[in-house]
């Protein structure tokens, strides 16, 4: 009889403890999170580019959500559009994370929209190239992604372009488009022409002449990737200067497109990603750009021939490195121009070339 007492006593005693036991893991759950996610059920809202947005949903945006139960709300846009919303809501920000390029990202820096991120907080930033890790200074970005400003032309329409100075051949008349002033590239493209025809980047006059006597022989000056595409697609354009990021669209066409490294070199450049000023997020903000520096992510996005990897480990199939900002010998070819410098002539530029393109 004493036996089964102590033993009723003993199930009494079990079933209590896993009571207690349920209810502290229920508690702790309930206070970060379900199935160890501690972020689960919050926002992080993202500025970022819309191109390409299937395979940027299918590669970071879905894996990231589904790994820590957040949603992502994404601001789409070109540099300069989010970049003047972002400024208009300074004193009320609501985003979390903000992609920009090029020029676009200093004068976020500049303009405190943007705030210096923690390397401590980033497994991943060991592994990128060693220019990509701070490109402004300050811990103010890290550049995610490389890329760089190609130039490609129809092979059955066209001779070969070996140089920079083809883009001002008779025959291209009415078949070229290069990029706007106010895009990612656009001021590139001065830098360039100054290299192709005066040997120095620095001559920009010679570059600005150049844009000058472009003008009559575009078909537009296109204002985003995606146009650019549908004008090659529609077989309006047979040359222009393109993004990399593009080449895998440019290719899907299925016309006979080639690119090439012309004699003077490519642009080079990172796309930058930062966190938000006024976050209050700032912990999921760097977890989210550490997922864009982690390796999964940086290799799905080169198969896709999205993005190029700013990882150093990498390691890509022949077919694939021959469309991306990959290999030595092309990225001995890139030159990268001072952001600061670019955002200080900006305005006078725009105002330049509104000038000649409003003739």
């Amino acid at each position: 009889m004493r036996k089964t007492r102590n033993l009723f006593v003993l199930v009494i005693f079990l079933l209590t403890l896993g009571t207690q036991l349920f209810a502290s893991a229920e508690k702790e759950s309930a206070a970060t999170g379900t199935d160890g996610m501690p972020y689960k059920g919050q926002e992080l809202t993202i500025s970022m580019w819309g191109y390409n947005m299937d395979l940027l949903e299918k590669n970071i945006i879905k894996p990231f959500e589904e790994k820590y139960g957040v949603k992502i709300i994404v601001e789409t846009g070109n540099n300069s559009a989010r970049f003047t919303k972002m400024v208009a809501r300074k004193d009320n920000p609501l985003v979390d994370v903000a992609l920009f390029a090029g020029s676009w990202a200093y004068k976020a820096m500049d303009e405190g929209i943007i705030k210096p991120y923690d390397p401590s907080k980033l497994t991943n930033l060991s592994a990128l190239m060693e220019n990509a890790k701070d490109p402004l200074g300050g811990n103010y970005a890290v550049g995610y992604t490389i890329q760089h400003l190609g130039l490609f032309y129809r092979t059955d329409k066209v001779a070969e372009i070996t140089s920079w100075r083809d883009l001002s051949r008779d025959e291209l008349k009415g078949v070229l488009s290069i990029p706007g002033i106010t895009t990612t590239y656009g001021p590139s493209v001065v830098y360039m022409l100054s290299k192709a025809w005066a040997g120095d980047f620095n001559a920009t006059d010679v570059g600005w002449q150049k844009i000058e006597e472009l003008e009559p022989s575009l078909v537009t000056a296109y204002n985003r990737s995606s146009e650019l595409n549908t004008l090659i697609s529609q077989e309006e354009v047979y040359v222009a200067p393109y993004s990399s990021f593009a080449w895998g669209t440019i290719l899907g066409s299925g016309l006979p497109v080639a690119n090439v490294i012309p004699e003077e070199g490519l642009v080079g450049s990172f796309s930058m990603v930062s966190i938000g000023a006024g976050t209050k997020k700032e912990d999921l903000a760097h977890l989210y750009i550490d997922h864009l520096l982690s390796y999964d992510v940086q290799m799905a996005e080169a198969l896709d021939l999205v993005d190029s990897p700013a990882r150093t480990d990498i390691d890509l199939p022949p077919e694939i490195a021959v469309n991306l900002t990959y290999g030595d010998e092309l990225l001995s070819q890139l030159h990268f121009f001072d952001h600061k410098e670019m955002a200080d002539v900006q305005e006078e530029w725009i105002a330049r070339w509104n000038k000649i393109f409003s003739n």
